[in-house]
């Protein structure tokens, strides 16, 4: 009996060889099975550059396993990803960066792949699929003030790079495809993420430069081509699984198309992408998938959004879909999904967009993963979103409303350690506080500081206590008040309190609606000089008072963009940012004229059907005005000017909102705001010298680290 039980398992082993691969289903049906994804973002895609150069070996292998954690995010685990799968995803794209864990010659250190494995088990192991990727390994270079490259992507749209290249990229999917060569069909790889050509463009190549090179763009599209084959061969060349595992390939940029006005070169990534060459190749039997990203403006417009949507959609059908392969959007989101201002600032406006987006997609045979969000930093680590009402838009727009998903959210507590212990502040040492820590608190919460002052070890100037509030991202310092008392960004603490060095103080800090509004998108740091730190806590305020709307003041859009009719910017105000406002709502525009003929800011409803009357100093104006008449200002001259509605206008905006555009100026500024007690109808804003200035009162050209003095205020460069 032991014979022949040793003669049949010898004939299935060698069974077994044979038969070790399994036929997959069609890459039609795994995008139909996969259901609504998310991607695992900023995680093992995370890296950091201290060495840009290409041709210096050190720029391969820069990092070790720390690089998961070095964007902000915890270490992921299998608890988060049971987390994701129980509010309804059904896949999880982890994006991957190789470059900082790879040598010269591609090999990829041991412990790298390991941790990517033990990862893609989280997702596989609770029954979802996943897709890996080369993710970072791509992009746009970046350069600092100097000129200096302080960000190089190696793998480029380029023909020379990719003969450069060639072997250094597939023998990195070699060692993917072998790690992974007996993973069933619920395991996906995604050639590359966004390529873009040798100068960076995006959209398409040449996108950006003064002017359009048809020959080279012909050449950086066949280069995505190339490494697509490539990436192809390489990975069916392994077998096993991998000869019929589906496998993700995406035109340039990951572009989804389109057409500005006469310019259809947005088109060229999907015309110019073609389908591999594989063993299957056609939509209802092949194993190829396109993928494509997509991030609309939802600030200028739902309406213009949804429309964004369905001209995509239109365009993957009829020529990517057309090529033989199914599509998915491997991302997508708002165009400003990564600082979070929609979800914070028009937020009925982006859960609407999302229901949309998901809806239509799935109703087009096109899976949708979002990018990121939803839970971000910290909630990953406590296991809860911290966009729950999102997270649960976008899958029940897939599943239905019927479907029961389980959103945990972060209890809204009264009161929120932050910092609790001894740490001695010195500059650009900050305590930091996280964005999604303010998401669901009023304007009205404050920061209670508990610290004693130690400024004994230093001299002269440097012999003080300072404290100081900034943006999360080090962009500005911000204004608030301290014990009640406005401070103009620095707290210089001894000489506020009257104290000395060891004296201890707590500190009650609170800021303008519009600072924390901003805290919400961008989160914020807290740092110092001469100062013990022993505890700093966040304090929820009570409900805004007017619980119609914010009643404070909320930017809603900022840049610098021309207003030139329907070659300029026309900007969309949904309704629902009025309605967040409440009646009595201000609109405040900032803007510089620049003109050779005349100025003019014109108003409509949403709808562009009618003209809204509005107010500026109390008189009512029809639909239009000139800056320069109704406030005296001349060409280059910058003004704010103040708009208000009438109740019965202010009901029609409700419904429809507003759209305003205009000729012969330059917008920077719309800020929302809700009623005032005097209206000031137009500031002239003067410009401050700028000049840096030390401790001492010397002018300072090239100021390198330490304290400074810009227009009065002290100001530090770490």
């Amino acid at each position: 009996m032991n014979k022949r039980f040793t003669t049949i398992l010898g004939l299935l082993l060698m069974l077994g060889i044979q038969t070790q691969a399994q036929e997959f289903e069609s890459a039609t049906d795994a995008v139909k099975n996969m259901g609504v994804g998310w991607n695992l973002g900023n995680t093992l895609d995370a890296n950091s550059q201290k060495i840009a150069d290409i041709t210096n070996d050190g720029y391969w292998g820069q990092q070790g396993l720390d690089s998961e954690t070095c964007w902000g995010q915890p270490k992921t685990t299998p608890e988060f990803i049971q987390m994701m799968k129980g509010a309804g995803f059904g896949a999880i794209r982890v994006p991957v960066t190789w470059y900082n864990h790879m040598d010269k010659d591609g090999n990829v250190d041991a412990a790298w792949m390991a941790r990517v494995k033990e990862i893609v088990d989280y997702v596989i192991n609770a029954g979802l699929y996943c897709i890996v990727n080369v993710h970072h390994d791509t992009g746009a270079d970046s350069k600092d003030n100097s000129g200096k490259m302080n960000g190089y992507h190696w793998i480029k749209a380029d023909e020379a790079n990719y003969a450069a290249n060639k072997e250094k990229f597939e023998n990195l999917w070699k060692q993917i495809a072998e790690t992974f060569k007996d993973y069933g069909q619920t395991l996906l790889f995604e050639g590359y993420n966004e390529m873009l050509d040798a100068n960076s463009s995006w959209n398409y190549p040449t996108f950006g430069q003064s002017a359009y090179d048809a020959d080279y763009a012909k050449k950086s599209l066949e280069a995505i081509n190339s490494y697509a084959q490539s990436f192809v061969d390489v990975v069916r060349a392994t077998g096993g699984n991998n000869a019929t595992r589906n496998l993700i390939v995406n035109p340039y940029a990951a572009s989804s198309g389109g057409i500005w006005g006469n310019n259809t070169h947005p088109q060229d990534p999907l015309t110019e992408m073609k389908l591999p060459v594989d063993a299957s190749t056609n939509a209802t039997t092949g194993h190829l998938i396109f993928e494509v990203h997509s991030y609309p403006n939802i600030a200028n417009g739902l309406a213009n959004a949804k429309s964004n949507v369905d001209t995509t959609i239109e365009s993957l059908k009829t020529i990517l879909m057309a090529k033989g392969a199914p599509v998915i959007v491997g991302e997508w989101g708002t165009s400003n999904v990564d600082n979070g201002s929609d979800y914070i600032d028009r937020r009925k406006s982006m859960i609407d967009f999302c229901d949309y987006f998901v809806r239509q997609c799935k109703e087009n045979g096109i899976a949708t993963f979002y990018w990121m969000g939803l839970s971000d930093g910290n909630s990953r680590a406590q296991l809860v979103f911290n966009q729950p009402d999102l997270a649960e838009t976008i899958t029940k727009a897939y599943h239905g409303a019927d479907f029961q998903g389980v959103y945990p959210a972060m209890e809204t507590s009264e009161e929120t350690v932050i910092f609790e212990g001894e740490q001695q502040l010195e500059w650009g040492q900050a305590v930091n506080f996280p964005a999604n820590l303010f998401t669901n608190l009023s304007n009205t919460s404050t920061v209670e500081v508990t610290y004693t002052e130690k400024f004994d070890q230093f001299s002269g100037d440097e012999a003080n206590s300072y404290l100081q509030f900034w943006y999360n991202d080090w962009s500005s310092m911000v204004n608030f008040t301290a014990d009640g008392q406005e401070i103009s960004e620095t707290l210089e603490v001894n000489k506020f309190y009257n104290s000395t060095s060891g004296t201890e103080h707590t500190t009650v800090f609170a800021f303008d609606k519009e600072t924390f509004q901003n805290f919400k998108k961008k989160g914020m740091l807290f740092q110092g000089h001469g100062v013990l730190l022993k505890k700093v806590v966040l304090k929820a305020g009570e409900k805004d008072p007017d619980e119609g709307g914010s009643g404070g003041e909320t930017v809603f859009w900022e840049g610098d963009a021309v207003l030139d009719w329907g070659d300029g910017l026309q900007l969309t105000v949904p309704a629902e940012s009025f309605e967040a406002v409440g009646k009595g709502a201000r609109l405040i525009l900032s803007y510089t004229l620049d003109f050779t003929d005349y100025n003019m800011i014109q108003l409509f409803y949403g709808d562009w059907k009618d003209n809204p009357s509005f107010i500026i100093n109390g008189k009512e104006i029809a639909k239009e005005f000139r800056p320069s008449d109704l406030h005296g200002l001349k060409n280059g001259d910058d003004g704010v000017t103040e708009i208000t509605f009438s109740d019965a206008v202010f009901d029609i905006i409700l419904q429809k909102g507003i759209v305003f555009q205009g000729h012969g100026l330059r917008l920077k500024k719309v800020v929302l705001a809700g009623p005032a007690t005097a209206i000031q109808s137009v500031v002239r804003v003067s410009e401050p010298d700028n000049a840096i200035y030390n401790l001492s009162g010397q002018r300072i050209i090239t100021p390198k680290k330490g304290i400074y003095i810009k227009n009065g205020r002290k100001f530090v460069i770490r």
